[in-house]
């Protein structure tokens, strides 16, 4: 009975599952915008297990960093403690990684550090969001917070993405079924933009060293 009630209503809509989240659209949107201001560098992609961005970035040379060495990055080690020299990098790109850090204050450093002055970190992470442990969930961050990590580097702009009717549209469809009806809805209410909100799905920093 089961099965056949699977078959009947949820499989003919399964390909909806293939549609991004209102929180990833707005991400998204908001990454490429910033990807338009850079000149081809070295790159270092940190946390990425496929290289998402990589198409949309100009580049001369692309590295991929992970702790997980069957992902097979060009460099394996912990953010916390990134295994580069000083002032080599162009562009540390650095998406959804933050909240997962046990020390936020020491991967910012880590990132500044291998940055060439003149360098630019893009950086994205969460405000409102489901728990999403990846080992681990630590924190969530607000334009103050991020602020005062990266007041080292000589420029910070923060841009925030989604509002309060994304968020609660995030909430309502994160996961379990009724993604397989919902998602359809996913692209128009996207469109929802706000300059000013109190309730950011989350955040894109683009600081310069």
């Amino acid at each position: 009975m089961e099965k056949s009630f699977f078959r009947r209503y949820i499989l003919p809509f399964a390909f909806t599952l293939r549609i991004r989240s209102v929180s990833r659209i707005g991400l998204d949107y908001e990454l490429h915008t910033l990807f338009k201001k850079l000149k081809p560098g070295i790159i270092l992609d940190v946390g990425s297990s496929d290289s998402p961005y990589k198409k949309k970035s100009p580049f001369k040379k692309y590295l991929r960093l992970d702790i997980d060495k069957n992902s097979k990055p060009d460099i394996c080690c912990d953010i916390h403690d990134i295994k580069c020299k000083s002032d080599y990098f162009d562009v540390v790109l650095a998406t959804e990684v933050l909240e997962h850090c046990h020390d936020p204050v020491k991967v910012v450093s880590e990132i500044y550090r291998i940055l060439k002055p003149g360098g630019v970190c893009i950086l994205s992470t969460r405000f409102i969001h489901p728990y999403h442990p990846h080992p681990h969930d630590y924190y969530r961050f607000t334009w103050d917070s991020l602020n005062l990590l990266f007041k080292k580097f000589s420029k910070i702009d923060i841009h925030h993405h989604g509002n309060l009717i994304q968020s609660l549209w995030h909430m309502i469809n994160y996961k379990g079924v009724r993604c397989v009806f919902l998602n359809i809805f996913n692209p128009v209410i996207a469109m929802i933009r706000s300059k000013k909100t109190n309730f950011p799905c989350g955040f894109v920093v683009y600081a310069i060293k």
